[in-house]
């Protein structure tokens, strides 16, 4: 929930069915064109050519092509990225800190910065406390832009070691992390129930004479700090605020505990006789499992989901799934303990339910709303995901014959859906009407061994980055050297985001490969960090000496810009986008991607994209830090680029011959990707349900069981019977981090498709690089300092009733359907 001074990871992981865990975004929180065609010139990556000289040690105004082969090599070409990586210094003092931050030049600079944070932050909220007691509007009237800075202040140094504690193969340095963030942490919990902060913040608020001569930005900053203290409950008595606190402890422990132990309690199945019973499973997995006349299966394993998705076998299938879905006791009480609690949480604030405490500030408002949201999705997509399971069905039948049960289970959903794939080639035996015993069917996918991949390097990848957000919103990927000490990894690049006419507006960090042995540990996710966001910095105090000497500044990522006739300074956003894709051998064997490692790259891009365009005077409302159901919007949005033949065409070149995508390979892979589409919405559509239903009245029920809760909402959104003794929701983590948002991709999803289709669908350049300047205007370049509902009205995209609850959904919004 939002409290005002809780930062932490703003990691919005990609994945193709349920995203990785990744904390909600708070208020107060660090997680916070086609102008004209595009040419792409052939090359095999063995004889590109070498640029004369290196990339730019600073930002500078590249040739066009120049730059699309620095930007191209320095992650195809581990040499020349070896070569050209670390810009020259002079003397003995040129090592810098993590990012430039000089606190962060050794592992207990950590330390350092956090203590130096809170002498600062001390002052400030004497400063801010001192000016309410004295009735000094004149100090009153910089409550708000101190507080920002305060959040700003410890943001810095606990989402840089959020990021370090995850990322940095160094010990002393995850370790040094590790203790900043908790000494912090529990600095922002003291800060969290601050009365004098509180009480100074309302009272401005609530003064005419100091809140009327806000900008419209400060005063949306001090309404939702002010809303963010009272769903902290700091506004209640002593007696009532102290069970909050136990109660927020308690669900974060919780919380922690559903985490850590969301796996399935049967830790595998054993078959007898494989060669007979796993008939179906290719062989060389049957190997990988055997021993002697056995095979023992893991049920969190690759070898599980191919007996899931292959195995002719339905006894074996069944069990597997069983096993899969399977839950303990103390799983399930641990679970159904911290909805418990979330529900308490929210009687003590006066609410019925913890859904209709927390969306109070997101764009839905009210689970009445949400639910009236998800049954008008299921209403319309439902038939369509009947009518595959009656393809199913009369695929069994043919299968099992017609004296079996033809009843379709959930352990069938995989085995049969590849055989009604668009894509798929079944290659039955002759004169065979079974193609259950034929041999695994061939398809072409997009995965990471398939010929598509051969297209799509990282590198070439980043190039079509490049040129589309310059031909949308004007901004291009300058790849820039490094300091010593800068990075944390040798394998991270350095981009610079450049826009045409406004110059530097931020950078990009890039770890996106797999470490190998000894190289230490990695976030394995595809994420995009905050480390640091925009503000305004040109008007800002300095109290304590370690601040005002810049320990946590970066000098060379600040910038003058002309505004309201006003010279303003301002610090520019950091982000990282952290990834694990294979690492480049040479040359010859740059890191390849399938298609939808290239749709990943291309989701936490938009991520990243926010952050540089969304450049506002608070930190607190800008780039990412918006409604939990709007955040994904962007990254969404960028999905559908990366589905664009015409964007793929662009870039896609075989990395040896540099031969043109084939238009027919795509086509195949895309059609192979999508299929079985319906049965997935349907599941997820019950999982956003479910959501809802557990952060209901429900949970305060005494009759409260949460299986009971996940069987209902098998039978009114799924399309598969529920099946009994199965445990799946202790495996929900979405449960902690996402609570009650579930919802939020489908929300998020619905926007995106009728953008797509109002401003880029089947039209020409020109008009894609008008629709990027109104998104970057309308939508982006807000953050989250105007109500998106406003944004998306410019856009012409909302109906008429929706936003008070009356929803007229389509096909189209779920991606379904004509575009």
């Amino acid at each position: 929930m939002g409290s005002p001074f809780i930062c932490g990871l703003c990691c919005f992981a990609r994945a193709r069915h349920l995203p990785t865990v990744g904390r909600p975004l708070s208020r107060f929180t660090a997680l916070r064109s086609y102008r004209r065609r595009l040419q792409y010139h052939p090359r095999s990556a063995s004889s590109s050519p070498e640029p004369a000289s290196a990339y730019t040690t600073t930002s500078s105004t590249h040739s066009t092509n120049k730059t699309n082969d620095s930007l191209r090599l320095i992650f195809d070409d581990p040499s020349y990225w070896h070569k050209n990586r670390l810009r020259p210094t002079q003397g003995r003092h040129r090592h810098v800190g993590l990012f430039g931050f000089a606190a962060l030049d050794r592992p207990e600079g950590f330390i350092r910065a956090a203590r130096a944070a809170i002498d600062e932050v001390n002052q400030i909220v004497e400063r801010v406390c001192a000016a309410a007691r004295e009735g000094n509007i004149s100090e009153m009237k910089k409550t708000v832009k101190r507080l920002d800075r305060l959040s700003d202040i410890l943001c810095s140094v606990v989402d840089t070691a959020e990021l370090i504690r995850h990322v940095h193969p160094d010990g002393r340095f995850v370790r040094s992390a590790n203790d900043a963030h908790g000494i912090l942490s529990n600095f922002m919990n003291q800060l969290n129930t601050h009365q004098g902060l509180y009480e100074t913040l309302k009272r401005v608020v609530q003064d005419a004479t100091i809140s009327t001569q806000f900008s419209e930005q400060e005063l949306r900053v001090a309404n939702l700090l002010l809303v963010d203290f009272e769903k902290s409950g700091i506004h209640m008595p002593f007696a009532t605020r102290k069970r909050f606190v136990e109660l927020q402890d308690r669900i974060l422990e919780l919380g922690q505990a559903v985490v850590m132990n969301a796996f399935p309690v049967v830790d595998s199945i054993e078959v007898e006789d494989p060669g007979k019973k796993l008939q179906g499973v290719p062989e060389n997995i049957i190997a990988s499992v055997t021993a002697g006349s056995r095979a023992i299966i893991p049920t969190s394993s690759a070898a599980a989901l191919a007996v899931l998705r292959m195995a002719r076998d339905e006894d074996v299938r069944r069990r597997m799934y069983l096993a899969m879905n399977s839950g303990s006791k103390y799983q399930v009480d641990v679970l159904e303990e911290m909805l418990v609690k979330r529900g308490e949480l929210a009687r003590l604030l006066g609410k019925e339910s913890y859904a209709q405490m927390y969306l109070v500030d997101k764009m839905a408002e009210t689970p009445e709303n949400v639910m009236a949201f998800l049954e008008s999705l299921s209403n319309l997509h439902k038939p369509k995901a009947q009518s595959d399971l009656d393809r199913l069905r009369k695929l069994k039948s043919v299968h099992l014959g017609p004296n079996a049960s033809h009843e379709v289970q959930p352990w069938d959903r995989f085995f049969y859906s590849r055989f009604i794939s668009p894509s798929a080639v079944v290659a039955a035996q002759p004169g065979s009407a079974d193609p259950f015993h034929a041999s695994p069917p061939v398809t072409v996918a997009g995965g990471g061994t398939d010929g598509l991949s051969a297209y799509f390097t990282v590198g070439s990848t980043f190039d079509g980055l490049s040129r589309l957000f310059k031909s949308l919103y004007g901004v291009t990927f300058e790849p820039v050297m490094l300091a010593p000490g800068e990075v944390w990894h040798e394998d991270v690049r350095k981009l610079e985001v450049v826009h045409e006419t406004e110059g530097k507006i931020g950078t990009i960090y890039c770890d996106l490969f797999r470490r190998g042995p000894g190289e230490g540990r990695k976030y394995e996710s595809a994420a995009h960090f905050t480390v640091r966001c925009s503000r305004r910095i040109d008007d800002e105090e300095h109290f304590g000496p370690e601040f005002r000497s810049g320990i946590m500044r970066v000098r060379d990522s600040e910038k003058d810009i002309q505004e309201d006739g006003l010279v303003k300074r301002y610090q520019l956003p950091i982000v990282v986008l952290v990834t694990a894709f294979k690492k480049p051998l040479g040359v010859d064997h740059p890191s390849l991607l399938s298609l939808w490692e290239v749709e990943t790259l291309f989701h936490e891009m938009g991520h990243a994209m926010h952050s540089m365009l969304a450049r506002t005077e608070f930190q607190h409302i800008a780039g990412t830090r918006v409604p939990m159901d709007f955040v994904e919007v962007p990254s969404i949005f960028m999905e559908n680029f990366a589905r664009s033949p015409k964007v793929l065409a662009t870039f896609g070149r075989h990395h040896k011959t540099g031969a043109p995508l084939p238009p027919d390979l795509l086509r195949s892979a895309q059609a192979t990707s999508s299929s079985a589409d319906a049965f997935e919405t349907q599941h997820q559509l019950q999982l956003a349900l479910l959501d809802q239903m557990y952060h209901s009245p429900h949970a305060l029920e005494p009759s409260f069981d949460s299986t009971s809760l996940l069987i209902e909402s098998q039978k009114r959104f799924n399309v598969f019977p529920p099946v009994p003794n199965s445990a799946w929701q202790v495996q929900f983590t979405h449960l902690f981090s996402y609570g009650a948002t579930y919802y939020s991709y489908f929300w998020s999803r619905r926007w995106v498709n009728r953008i797509w289709r109002r401003w880029f669908a089947d039209r020409d350049e020109q008009a894609w690089k008008e629709g990027g300047e109104l998104v970057r205007k309308e939508l982006l370049g807000w953050g989250g300092g105007r109500d998106p509902w406003i944004g998306l009205e410019k856009l012409g995209v909302v109906k008429e009733g929706e936003r008070e609850g009356k929803f007229k959904v389509e096909l189209q919004d779920l991606g379904q359907g004509a575009t």
